[in-house]
């Protein structure tokens, strides 16, 4: 499928197709994830609706660089928000002709590569170009990355990187068995503005090769924010995640604990429209709220030896209250009389077993563990015919 895709959008007939395409409202990256995305080999994790809107809200005026982009949805998202440009880095050349397509039907302006952003390494980009409501792709001269006001990203989550000791990047070898920090560094050498990066919340607390980069970046006055995300957000992975958001001279870091807000769905969850703006409030006032933000100093993140792990910094514990004594002693009554049917079930069944002499002293013994308890009317009983054989007696 990609690669008629891709000789589709470069013939004579791309502008017919993709009116046909747009027309019928197919959604191109449900049908790549579903049918075309390589989870296990690229980590390919397709950024939900909710977590675009969010990023395109946190990102601020002018160009906009997304690094590892997939079928373009972060890209999308931004270009709608500010009316800008796409500016697209992709390495796998399955989904950039899905990417182009989106772009396309989309009407959406810009410039899609077919690059290794770890490696630093470009090799060929497709501009779009508008045409009425619809855009038409063309090759193009291969576009080098430059420098932008915002750089977004959702790159592979904990990708190895076997070659990590030939790509020094910032001054730091990238651990082997873990890229994230890897793509970071190389977003920051991008950045003229905001980076915001979607990443697993291992990079928060990890050590060694890893907790060396984040104490940099911390000393640094790098970090601006980290944003807890509920988990099952994405369709593919329950891998919870958060946004880590670099700028340059921040005067203290803000954790925004959102983990509990979100709507239940069925196959993923989601964040309604009023819980990605309360997020982005937060974010802009830049204040304590109670079990939901933390304004943390320098001073403080030190103590906690460079630690992000957002517990450490927002209490969102919320004290249940105690049920009340009838309804504890209604639960252990109704706990106690499931585990009786379920004893008896069971000594019933280990009755009706069979096998040698020796295998049944065990069911024996066994049975004789779990007897279920004799009912008040049951001792009653036998109490009145112990009474009987007494007076036979």
């Amino acid at each position: 499928m990609p690669e008629i895709i891709m000789d589709t959008l470069l013939s004579d007939q791309a502008e017919d197709i993709i009116r046909k395409i747009k027309n019928e409202d197919i959604d191109i990256r449900d049908t790549f994830q579903e049918e075309q995305g390589d989870r296990k080999e690229l980590k390919q994790d397709f950024t939900p609706d909710c977590i675009c809107n969010l990023v395109a809200k946190l990102t601020e005026k002018g160009n906009c660089i997304d690094m590892c982009s997939g079928t373009g949805v972060l890209s999308k998202a931004v270009a709608k928000e500010h009316g800008t440009q796409v500016e697209e880095y992709e390495y796998s050349t399955r989904t950039i002709p899905f990417a182009l397509l989106d772009a396309c039907v989309n009407g959406l302006e810009g410039n899609i590569s077919h690059a290794d952003c770890l490696r630093n390494a470009a090799w060929e980009t497709y501009a779009v170009k508008q045409v009425g409501d619809i855009s038409i792709p063309k090759k193009t001269e291969k576009r080098e990355m430059g420098m932008y006001d915002n750089v977004i990203m959702n790159p592979p989550y904990s990708m190895k990187f076997p070659d990590a000791e030939e790509y020094q990047i910032m001054g730091f070898t990238i651990p082997k068995a873990k890229a994230d920090y890897g793509f970071l560094l190389r977003g920051i050498e991008r950045m003229k503005g905001r980076l915001i990066a979607i990443l697993p919340h291992g990079v928060l607390f990890r050590g060694a090769g890893e907790g060396k980069i984040r104490e940099h970046l911390i000393k640094n006055k790098l970090i601006s924010a980290v944003i807890g995300l509920p988990d099952k957000l994405f369709l593919n992975t329950n891998i919870p995640v958060c946004l880590v958001i670099i700028e340059k001279e921040s005067p203290d870091i803000l954790f925004i604990d959102a983990s509990k807000e979100f709507v239940k769905k069925s196959a993923q969850n989601d964040m309604a429209d009023g819980q990605v703006t309360k997020i982005v409030e937060a974010f802009k006032k830049r204040k304590d709220i109670d079990k939901y933000a933390h304004v943390a100093e320098y001073k403080e993140v030190q103590k906690n030896d460079y630690n992000l792990n957002i517990p450490r910094y927002v209490d969102s514990f919320e004290e249940e209250q105690l049920p009340d004594i009838e309804t504890i002693l209604n639960n252990l009554k109704e706990i106690d009389s499931e585990e009786e049917k379920t004893r008896k079930a069971l000594y019933e069944m280990l009755g009706d077993l069979t096998g040698s002499k020796e295998d049944m002293i065990h069911i024996k013994k066994h049975r004789n563990i779990i007897r279920p308890k004799r009912t008040k009317k049951e001792l009653t009983e036998q109490m009145e015919l112990g009474d009987i054989f007494a007076d036979a007696l």
